[in-house]
């Protein structure tokens, strides 16, 4: 039953980021704009940034578990989805009077194009690594507040598929706190 709720799952986030990648591949996020990356690839960035690619990178958010929806509708129009390579640190933000709410997360690897600079193909052809913890974790540390850093490491969500270089997608959005 999880197998199905998972599947189900990816396929609803897929479907959504397939409408957006139409657009443009990139849903807007917190500030409009979109951050390119060393070959289109995403990399966490020196500049407190986490820079989304679109090089290289289908567009597609393929894997973590999501929320089960209801409370998209209280987000701002568009969601972000923010990736950090193994080693480096997530940073997620929204402007003033806005708060993260987060809406699916994986730590691991999903496909043979992001993060790959400089490693080989044995660190990074193994594409069903999901830590199924890792919504749960990024929602605690994440959900209502105007920012937040999270370490993209195996010591923070434990190592889902050892020998396999890693990466920390999150998708969010920036709501407005109900008053």
């Amino acid at each position: 039953m999880f197998l199905l709720s998972l599947f189900l799952t990816m396929i609803l986030l897929n479907s959504s980021l397939l409408i957006s990648a139409g657009r443009g591949g990139h849903d807007g996020g917190h500030d409009g704009h979109s951050h390119g990356g060393h070959n289109g690839h995403s990399h966490g960035g020196h500049d407190g940034h986490s820079h989304g690619g679109h090089g290289g990178h289908d567009g597609h958010y393929h894997g973590g578990h999501d929320h089960d929806g209801h409370d998209n509708d209280y987000c701002r129009r568009s969601t972000d989805t923010k990736t950090a390579c193994e080693g480096s640190v997530l940073h997620l933000s929204c402007p003033d009077h806005f708060k993260i709410k987060i809406l699916a997360a994986n730590y691991g690897r999903t496909d043979r194009t992001t993060c790959v600079d400089y490693h080989p193909w044995r660190e990074i052809k193994k594409t069903d690594c999901y830590s199924y913890h890792c919504l749960t974790d990024v929602s605690a540390r994440c959900d209502g507040r105007k920012s937040c850093s999270i370490p993209a490491t195996n010591g923070e969500f434990s190592d889902p598929c050892y020998g396999t270089y890693k990466y920390l997608r999150v998708k969010y959005c920036c709501k407005r706190p109900r008053s």
